[in-house]
């Protein structure tokens, strides 16, 4: 998926959470953190797309923030959920090659930017009340 796709899916699955602490908007990078992996010389969707990853990050920020790492680890989270609804999967369990998921679309097509509305949509509800 898209970093706005990634980004519209973190923010409203923790808009509640930024609206009670304002700092913890800064987790809202774990929703595009696993993509870093192109800026780290990585291959894309190995390490960074694992539990481990998800793990190791939101632990090791825990101990810096505690609500910045609870925003940061339901983001991560919905990254690699929403890159398993994609025909590549995601290898959960790396360094075991194998990817899992759904399968259901492939990046960049009309399913993903009716995902990206739907999540918008839900951003601007939760917001408005």
């Amino acid at each position: 998926m898209i970093k706005r796709t990634h980004l519209a899916i973190g923010l409203a699955a923790t808009i509640p959470l930024i609206m009670k602490n304002p700092i913890s908007v800064l987790g809202v990078l774990g929703a595009i953190a696993p993509d870093w992996d192109k800026y780290l010389r990585l291959k894309h969707r190995t390490i960074t797309h694992s539990l481990v990853a998800l793990g190791v990050s939101t632990v090791g920020l825990y101990h810096v923030n505690k609500s910045v790492a609870l925003v940061w680890g339901i983001c991560y989270a919905s990254h690699l959920l929403a890159d398993a609804l994609t025909i590549k999967g995601v290898p959960f369990f790396y360094p075991y090659k194998k990817k899992y998921g759904l399968k259901l679309l492939k990046t960049g097509d009309v399913k993903e930017y009716v995902i990206q509305l739907l999540a918008i949509a839900i951003l601007i509800l939760r917001y408005i009340r």
